[in-house]
């Protein structure tokens, strides 16, 4: 007996050394560089979708995140934190994993995000927490309406093959709700992906939005801030 459990102990530190030398061997490629990728799975990341989140915990954990986010998760109207309420947890841990790994850059976001401020244990049931979250603040929009130039060129550029024609996203891929978020802060990231300074810009969306005028994205900011939660739409 003792021969046996001393071999599964041996073989339980043995898998635990792979994992660890398997993360320590990864190193993370932001756009622009060289072998990157986007949405390549990074071994946080996969570790975190194997686990299952706890809404509950999550609520706990989301605390230390109350003082941008806010209490409720939704952001300020000006834009500077984002509404999360809502977002596909996919989406929030491919984001987060991707602040810790260097290859989204936040330096803002990153000490709040890192070991030991959160676990990746934590990562999940903030994530799980935030997807089941409902605002009823209302969010940040454009100083005039010009949904209907930004409805045509969200269309007619094919945006809504990513992000769903109601703003909806897609959990499966790892594509963000951008339905009802606040106006500034999709100008700005916007902004950061096509010029490569976010790190983690999606090529697709670079080239999608690599025409547009700042007027377009503006337009498109807009529109997308005044589309209603597309939960409501069920």
């Amino acid at each position: 007996m003792k021969t046996i459990l001393s071999a599964v102990i041996v073989l339980l530190f043995g898998l635990q050394a792979t994992v660890a030398q398997a993360a320590d061997a990864y190193v993370p490629k932001v756009y622009g560089k060289k072998g990157y990728v986007w949405d390549e799975m990074t071994p946080e990341r996969v570790q975190v979708l194997k686990q299952k989140g706890d809404p509950v915990n999550g609520k706990e954990a989301f605390r230390g995140c109350q003082g941008c986010h806010k209490a409720d998760a939704a952001g300020v109207r000006e834009g500077v934190y984002p509404r999360l309420t809502g977002q596909h947890a996919s989406v929030l841990i491919k984001q987060i994993t991707e602040i810790r790994a260097g290859i989204r850059k936040n330096p803002k976001m990153l000490p709040f995000v890192q070991d030991p401020a959160i676990s990746v244990q934590e990562i999940g049931d903030i994530a799980e927490y935030l997807s089941t979250l409902t605002s009823y603040r209302e969010n940040g929009k454009g100083p005039e309406d010009l949904s209907a130039k930004g409805e045509k060129l969200f269309m007619t550029n094919k945006c809504y093959t990513c992000h769903g024609k109601h703003g909806e996203g897609n959990a499966e891929k790892s594509y963000p709700a951008v339905a009802a978020q606040h106006y500034g802060y999709l100008i700005r990231e916007m902004n950061l992906i096509r010029t490569g300074v976010r790190g983690n810009s999606n090529p697709d969306m670079v080239k999608a939005i690599a025409k547009f005028k700042q007027s377009d994205m503006d337009a498109v900011a807009d529109y997308l801030s005044r589309l209603p939660d597309y939960r409501t739409l069920h």
